[in-house]
């Protein structure tokens, strides 16, 4: 059977159409799709990453199953890792339709070219459908397949289709009424030529500059500013360093965007059960993952293009930086206390690698500070969503190792860590090797104070519960941040100034 057959004379579509309005709807089957029409997701692609993330070396046998056919692929998938149906990314208009066409006595199908373990669990979860058709460990359920299947149990215009995409254009060819799901505005030309009606549209918006913005999360670039630090304190800026560490920042920035988008493909199933972080255009299902993964090659490419104009050491830098964010998203993610190590040393790696691109000292005072540092601003968000987990009455956090239980234990950690860096601080200021820099060292003591009213500050905020975000991006929306720090700029201000005070 294939598509000619369904292109028919006018008599006979008429005859098949004629047919198909004697019979009440009630008594005709209505199919649905899973993969972009039941959910807002491809869960072929989410089980690869998940896979990935749990079974890290599985990403060498992924070539090897693909080969042997894609039946074969999501058959060995399927075999190592099975997603949680409770978790998906439902279409939740089209869920209450479909209860509603089940309420009136309807018979619900669910016909994917998804494993059948999957559809399984869909099935057994959402407990709308009679019957199940989806792909076997020989045979992917997709387009002719999966026409000439529903054609075998219901006939020819014996039933209803929802689907998404021009692969399921053969379906609808043959379906009487195809209704659709997702982007597509109304049927294929072929499907209406083959007699098929327009039923209804589950629309979605294609998504906007806005959508693929908030992807790439361009407000957490502030961070990449460290990457200007050790230059400013080595005292050694010129124009052309100025120009390499401008090209710096926006490599960084666009690698680390990149990484964002990384963390969160990795990350769907945890992140649609938050509820700030379910918002997220991929969890969401604004951005399919598809053009997730180009949107993170597509990123991965400039960076690098942008860190090869710069030099060799900042190519090595960013793929260190994309190595360790890797492993922190596909795996470290969930470990406690070593995620948070992590975090740290990303943010540390930053200003090496600003060091490295200028040609500036970084001192192990400022390696040390910055460890414990950063390693404070990792615990002070990993509390703020135990707190908030904590209050709501949930034990777990998703994709986290962390317990409500271990509040007071991360608490006492990051706050501890905030003030080894205040020791830290206070060790350099009172070391000779400020002499060399500063003509007026002494007065770099009022950073110390300045230093743990602020981190103190931040573990306060949190305590309270008003720690909704990135600590580091909170402190660029935060005004008594910027008079702290422009009270420590005057500090270091007047302790390089030439005469003496």
């Amino acid at each position: 059977m294939n598509r000619f057959d369904y292109q028919r004379s006018g008599q006979e579509q008429g005859l098949s159409a004629a047919s198909a309005v004697g019979r009440a709807e009630e008594d005709v089957p209505l199919v649905v799709d899973l993969d972009g029409t039941l959910v807002n997701s491809d869960t072929l692609l989410e089980s690869t990453l998940s896979l990935i993330r749990h079974r890290p070396s599985s990403i060498l046998l992924l070539p090897v199953w693909l080969c042997r056919g894609k039946a074969v692929l999501k058959s060995k998938i399927a075999g190592r890792f099975q997603l949680d149906a409770a978790t998906l990314g439902y279409r939740n208009d089209l869920v209450e339709y479909l209860q509603a066409e089940q309420a009136k006595g309807r018979r619900i199908i669910l016909a994917t070219a998804a494993h059948e373990s999957t559809a399984s669990s869909t099935s057994d979860h959402l407990k709308i459908f009679h019957e199940v058709f989806a792909s076997t460990d020989s045979v992917n359920l997709k387009g002719t397949v999966k026409r000439d299947k529903l054609v075998e149990h219901f006939g020819e215009k014996g039933f209803d289709y929802i689907g998404d995409s021009k692969a399921d254009t053969p379906v609808w060819m043959a379906c009487r009424i195809g209704h659709i799901a997702g982007t597509m505005n109304s049927l294929p030309g072929a499907a209406l030529a083959a007699g098929a009606q327009q039923g209804k549209v589950f629309a979605t918006r294609r998504p906007g500059l806005k959508t693929w913005a908030r992807a790439m999360r361009p407000h957490q670039w502030v961070k990449n500013l460290l990457v200007f630090l050790p230059t400013l304190l080595n005292h050694r800026l010129d124009l052309g360093i100025f120009k390499s560490l401008v090209m710096t920042f926006i490599a960084f920035s666009v690698v680390s965007s990149a990484t964002y988008v990384n963390n969160d493909l990795f990350d769907l199933a945890a992140d649609r059960q938050h509820p700030r972080k379910s918002k997220r255009p991929f969890a969401n299902g604004d951005i399919s993952i598809s053009r997730g993964i180009l949107l993170s090659l597509s990123l991965l490419i400039i960076g690098f293009l942008l860190g090869g104009l710069v030099g060799l050491p900042l190519e090595a830098c960013l793929l260190s930086y994309l190595a360790l964010t890797t492993l922190y998203s596909s795996f470290l993610k969930g470990k406690p206390i070593i995620d948070v190590i992590a975090l740290a040393s990303l943010y540390t790696l930053r200003l090496y690698a600003g060091g490295v691109v200028s040609g500036s000292f970084v001192s192990a005072w400022l390696f040390q500070f910055s460890i414990f540092l950063f390693i404070s601003l990792a615990f002070v968000k990993r509390y703020s969503e135990l707190r908030r987990l904590f209050h709501a009455g949930q034990d777990a956090a998703p994709g986290r190792n962390y317990r409500s239980a271990d509040l007071s234990l991360i608490g006492q950690a990051g706050l501890s860590s905030g003030f080894m860096a205040g020791l830290v601080l206070a060790l350099y200021v009172n070391g000779g090797e400020i002499l060399r820099l500063y003509p007026n060292p002494e007065m770099l003591w009022g950073l110390c104070p300045l230093f743990i009213y602020w981190i103190s500050r931040v573990w306060l905020i949190a305590h309270r519960g008003n720690m909704n975000e990135d600590p580091i991006v909170w402190a660029f929306r935060d005004r008594v941040s910027y008079i702290v720090g422009f009270l420590m700029a005057v500090c270091m201000l007047l302790a390089s100034t030439r005469y003496r005070l």
